[in-house]
């Protein structure tokens, strides 16, 4: 008799396994999960005090839940000392992964209604470039999933046909997932890049949304939903983007045999009274350079798609030049002839304190070294480590970049686990709208209101 209580009482204690982790200030800390197996995967729940119900732990596979997140979290060096020493890495998923709508749903928790107000009148949209890496997308779609947003992913080409197959999947059990049908190769040139984001904006041409962001791969976001739609009312129709940044100002190569004359480029429709100015037609339009990654209203994608006609441009700088996605958006968003809602002249480009205000994405480039943590440098970017995630947590900006499960997968999944409980688990405790009150590129947007003259506002920021 007392073998079977202490069996019963041992059994109890693994079906129902109390944990705490992290630390209050930003509601991470989880406690009182329970968990069941399936014939290869364990799930857990855990109650929501958001939802006021409980709902799927964020899943990780079996090597992952070992690593202390709680103290990666805050910044424990010791630990973060010896965990670095056997980083946590991993390859692409395997065929076998389940990616059936039912595992997929058990793996973390997807809302069927807004979470607040809020948001659902303040709908998202995201166009995002991918290639690799299922599971660190499937688990970055979770944090960011929101049932009134939209997403729409482009695979490359040349990806791994499992790789498709299984986003492809992921698509079919959600109504607000978009897949771009016709593919191209993407490779570190940019080329295609900006041509799927164009897709992406046209496939989202009837849907309701605020913004847009334009992403990749390998960004991870930093900020919750409805944080994000915090921000975004902040802004109220400003484009960020990237401008004025020195990194972003290395050479320009585009395709000179072709013009950029406004009347070759067929810029303007015939119901457009700027089709008729031969003056204007005959103006060159002058190339400028940023990032790919930009927030953008719904007003300017609408403008692209209806009012000017942006094909020929792209096509013209779509080429396997070095950063050739890093010129069309800001080309356009800076153009005084195109004049779309939210632009900004480009002579305000010479001046870096609008690139300081750029939120869209952190990134951590090879020119400030001392910043890369992680002791890692691809291509010219730091990838983000271990010893990264208690300095992203004070990140103002709405997307990183960039995590590798090839180098440390370990650091993706503890940091995306923090943003699916900070977004589910704990009360919204607000964000710092001073800071983004101060945006150079809001402040642009409020002077053109009464100002005309675009030098003397830059002048003037």
């Amino acid at each position: 008799m007392n073998y079977i209580f202490s069996y019963l009482i041992i059994n109890t204690i693994l079906i129902l396994l109390p944990i705490i982790v992290y630390c209050k200030e930003d509601g991470l800390f989880v406690k009182n999960y329970i968990f069941a197996e399936t014939k290869s995967i364990t799930y857990r729940s855990i109650y929501s005090e958001v939802l006021k119900k409980d709902i799927p732990v964020f899943w990780k596979p079996p090597k992952f839940r070992e690593l202390n997140c709680n103290k990666l979290l805050i910044g424990d060096f010791r630990y973060i000392a010896k965990e670095r020493k056997n980083r946590k890495s991993m390859n692409e998923t395997l065929y076998e992964f389940s990616t059936s709508c039912e595992h997929i749903k058990r793996r973390g928790y997807y809302p069927k209604e807004p979470v607040t107000e809020e948001e659902a009148k303040f709908p998202l949209a995201y166009a995002i470039n991918v290639y690799q890496d299922y599971m660190k997308l499937e688990q970055q779609f979770l944090v960011m999933y929101a049932p009134q947003n939209h997403y729409c992913y482009a695979i490359d080409k040349k990806a791994n046909p499992v790789f498709k197959e299984k986003l492809h999947s992921l698509a079919k059990c959600f109504p607000n997932i978009y897949i771009v049908k016709e593919e191209k190769e993407l490779d570190h040139s940019g080329v295609n890049g900006n041509f799927y984001n164009y897709e992406c904006m046209k496939l989202f041409r009837n849907k309701n949304y605020k913004y847009l962001f334009l992403l990749q791969n390998d960004d991870t976001p930093l900020k919750t939903n409805l944080e994000l739609v915090k921000i975004l009312q902040i802004y109220n129709g400003t484009i960020d983007m990237n401008i004025g940044d020195p990194i972003a100002r290395q050479p320009i190569t585009v395709n000179r045999k072709v013009s950029y004359k406004l009347n070759s480029l067929m810029m303007f429709k015939k119901s457009d009274k700027r089709y008729y100015d031969k003056t204007l037609g005959n103006m060159q339009i002058k190339i400028q350079k940023g990032l790919m990654q930009a927030s953008i209203p719904k007003a300017t994608v609408d403008y692209m798609l209806k009012k000017i006609n942006i094909v020929k441009l792209l096509e013209n700088l779509n080429t396997k030049n070095e950063y050739s996605d890093e010129v069309l958006w800001p080309t356009i968003f800076t153009n005084p002839y195109l004049r779309v809602p939210g632009w900004q002249h480009y002579l305000c480009n010479k001046k870096t304190i609008f690139s300081r205000y750029y939120m869209t994405r952190k990134t951590i480039f090879r020119t400030k070294r001392k910043e890369c943590l992680s002791g890692f440098i691809r291509n010219g970017i730091c990838i983000l480590g271990i010893e990264s995630l208690s300095h992203m947590r004070s990140w103002p900006h709405f997307f990183g970049n960039k995590f590798r499960s090839s180098f440390d997968a370990g650091a993706s999944m503890c940091w995306l686990e923090h943003m699916y409980n900070k977004k589910f688990l704990f009360p919204f405790t607000g964000i710092n709208e001073n800071f983004y009150k101060r945006s150079t590129l809001i402040r642009y947007q409020k002077l053109k209101e009464t100002e005309d003259n675009h030098r003397k506002i830059c002048d003037m920021i």
